[in-house]
Order: C-alpha cells, then sequence, then structure tokens
C-alpha cells in the first residue's frame, strides 16, 4: 500500500508541483508585502519561507472532511495526535512519549516562550549567526544578554567555531543556547559528532540547549538528519526541542508548533510561560492537519517535494554558473531555501539590494537580517513552480547587462 501511494505522489503530485497557482487576494505575505518590504510591488518575491506550491491534498481532503461537520467549538487534542508526533520522531530515531509534548503556536513562538521559560532578565543566551532572525529577536525582546559566536565559512559551508563558543561560555555566562538543526539560512546539516561535541560542551557548563528542527523532514540523501536530544538521555535531559509540520507541509498559516522536553523541569517552566500568556493546545484545523500530515503519505509528498526540490537547486546552480559565476551558491543539505553569497560582485551590500530589487525585480531574504555575518548575502526561497524559477532566472539574465565588467572587492563594514 505504501508503494503504490508512493508511485501515485511521485507520478500525478509531482504534475501538480509545476502548476502555477495565483496566491494574489489570498492575505499572502508574501506577496502583500511587497511594497513594505521591497518599495515595489512588481518584484517576483523568493523570500519568507512558505511554499508557492499546493498543501497535500489529502491534508486538505482532511480538513474539507472536519468541514462536513457544522460546528467548530472548543476542542481537545487527542491521544492520536500525539501519537503522530511520536510516531514521525521516530523515524529519526527519536523515541518521544506524549508526556514530553507541548503545543506552541509556531516554532519562533517557541523559541520566544523558551527564552522566557528558562531564563531570567539579563541572562545571557547565546546564538551562532548567521541565524534565522526570530533567534536574537526572541533574546532581545526579553532583555536577556544576547552572545554571538558566528559560524566560519569553510569551503562554502559553515562550521561551528569551537574556541568561540567555549570562550563565550566562560565569559558570560552562557544560560540557553538557540541552535538551529538543520540550520537556516544555509541548509547545513549537523553531523552526529559535531552534535555531540557541542552537547557535552553545554553538558559541562550546565547550558540548556533549545534545538529548532523545523526543517528536519526535508533533507537531501546521503545526509541524514540526528535530533539533538537523541544522542543520550543525558542530552536529552539538557535539551528542548521545537518542531512542526508547516515547513514540509506547507501549513505556516494554520500556525501549528511543538515542543518535546525529557526534562519534566523544563517542560513544567514552558508550560507556566505560556499559561502566563494562555498559550493552550492548538487550534482545530491544525489539530487535523498535523495529524494527516504526520502519517506514511506524508512521508511519500516530502520524497515528491525533495525531488522537486533538487531540480530547482541544480537549475539555480547551473544558470549562476554560466551567467554570474561570482554568485557562489552554498549547497543546501536541507531544506528549499538557497544562501547565495553575491561579495564577489558587488561594492556593498546596499549595492547589492538596489541591483536585485531595480534590475533583477527579485524580492529576497536580506542576509543582513541573519546578522552581519550575511552581509554580502541573499536567500532564495526554491519551493516555486519551475516556471517561476524560470522567470526569476530570466531577470536576473536581463538584470546582468546592468552590472560593471569589473567588479568591486566587497566591503566588510
Amino acid at each position: 500500500m505504501e508503494k503504490e501511494l508512493k508511485e501515485d505522489a511521485i507520478g500525478q503530485n509531482a504534475i501538480e508541483l509545476n502548476q502555477p497557482i495565483s496566491r494574489l487576494n489570498t492575505w499572502a505575505e508574501k506577496y502583500d508585502l511587497r511594497q513594505a518590504l521591497f518599495g515595489a510591488e512588481d518584484v517576483l518575491p523568493m523570500w519568507v519561507a512558505d511554499m508557492d506550491l499546493p498543501t497535500p491534498p489529502f491534508i486538505l481532503d482532511a480538513l474539507r472532511e472536519r468541514l462536513v461537520h457544522p460546528i467548530l467549538g472548543y476542542t481537545l487534542t487527542p491521544p492520536s495526535v500525539y501519537k503522530a508526533v511520536c510516531d514521525w520522531q521516530a523515524q529519526h530515531g527519536y523515541q518521544v512519549s506524549a508526556s514530553q509534548i507541548l503545543f506552541t503556536h509556531n516554532v519562533a513562538n517557541g523559541l520566544f516562550l523558551s527564552v522566557q521559560a528558562l531564563t531570567h532578565p539579563n541572562d545571557a543566551v547565546l546564538i551562532m549567526p548567521p541565524i534565522y532572525p526570530p533567534f536574537a529577536k526572541a533574546v532581545i525582546l526579553n532583555q536577556r544578554q544576547l552572545v554571538s559566536a558566528p559560524l566560519v565559512l569553510i569551503d562554502q559551508q559553515y562550521q561551528i567555531d569551537w574556541v568561540a563558543v567555549e570562550l563565550a561560555i566562560q565569559q558570560h555566562p552562557i544560560k540557553l543556547l538557540l541552535f538551529c538543526n538543520p540550520h537556516n539560512p544555509s541548509g547545513r546539516v549537523w553531523r552526529r559528532d559535531e552534535l555531540r561535541r557541542l552537547a557535552e560542551l553545554c553538558l559541562r557548563y550546565q547550558v540548556i540547549i533549545v534545538s529548532d528542527e523545523i526543517h528536519s523532514d526535508l533533507v537531501y540523501s546521503p545526509y541524514q538528519h540526528t535530533p539533538m536530544a537523541s544522542l543520550s538521555a543525558d542530552i536529552a535531559q539538557q535539551t528542548l526541542t521545537l518542531s512542526s509540520p508547516g515547513k514540509t507541509f506547507n501549513l505556516a498559516g494554520l500556525q501549528i508548533g511543538y515542543a518535546i522536553a525529557a526534562n519534566p523541569q523544563h517542560k513544567s517552566a514552558l508550560q507556566d510561560a505560556c499559561a502566563r500568556v494562555k498559550i493552550e493546545d492548538l487550534n482545530l484545523m491544525a489539530l487535523v492537519a498535523l495529524q494527516a500530515a504526520y502519517y506514511e503519505q506524508g512521508k511519500a509528498w516530502r520524497d515528491v517535494l525533495l525531488n522537486h526540490f533538487t531540480d530547482n537547486i541544480n537549475r539555480l546552480d547551473a544558470f549562476l554558473g554560466e551567467h554570474l559565476p561570482l554568485v557562489k551558491l552554498m549547497r543546501p543539505q536541507a531544506s528549499y531555501l538557497v544562501w547565495l553569497d553575491f561579495r564577489a560582485m558587488f561594492a556593498d551590500h546596499q549595492a547589492l539590494k538596489t541591483w536585485l530589487i531595480d534590475q533583477a525585480k527579485l524580492g529576497l531574504n536580506d542576509g543582513l537580517s541573519y546578522g552581519e555575518s550575511g552581509r554580502g548575502f541573499m536567500r532564495i526561497n526554491l519551493a516555486v513552480p519551475s516556471s517561476t524559477l524560470e522567470q526569476a532566472l530570466s531577470q536576473l539574465g536581463q538584470a546582468t547587462a546592468s552590472i560593471d565588467a569589473q567588479p568591486l572587492p566587497f566591503k566588510s563594514g
């Protein structure tokens, strides 16, 4: 049955992924914020991490089936939803019990709640930029001390700066590490030995790890996702895992997130933080969607997506190699987000932004929003039909005529 489902998904659904879908007049953030973010309505938006691809039909069918019932009242979370989360995590070798699960409205919400629950005002919290912007915001807006140990770029892949991490822990000291596994924006899948070294460092200094693992389903072969908390019982006790089906199944609008805490004290603290702002269970539609997604059909759909994303990444890589060789594509090991290095092409970051918006007519994520180490970089979202990518490449090709033949050295400051 699973084999038949997978073959059907790879056949029919692969076709569906290449059918453009208009998102105009649907309150889509990606499109409706173009004027506010880029100062123009005519840019092709390839920024925020949701897909211009359909939510899986089996999830939509489950939502429609629930809507046949005419009452949308207060809802309890059934045991089957907890079981779905446990079963889904088990594919990564992570054994989770229902008692360890707590629902949040999304993963970013979980980051903010974790900072509130597990630290006190003025406590030091460590991040490793370039990093998803809510990491820093969760620290700053909650009046904690933000400490950075930037990743280092070696052979077009980010590596942890072990000396900088330990020095930061010793000097401040750090109460909480906000960690991204796999990494956003680069798509780096951390190896088991790297995760173990980082976890053992945190155990030694009694630093709690909050591990954002929302991109863990979208990992390309031969890479494998290792949940931080799966490494050992001791590490699980020191780790709070955040995840969601939102990225894998394009469900961001339903506000689905969950935390997994093996340590009862961590879970209790998070529950208290949720109670202070009256955050309880997921909404009804989120519960239905999560349970429908975290099933065998969800795994088949994920494989279809990975094939589609791989084609798009290959197409972009080939285009840059032929037309914009100065732009370095950081090949993602996970996710549909691609980190592009423009530092060899422009004299400064503002020149890069201006060129992308005014000449290429593209709306991408500004690398500086991920920290100072994102200067000269941009993040592009390739969860689009192939025709959308071709349009983006055509616009990039036309924009190359506006670039000086001799590139200027990039200014680091």
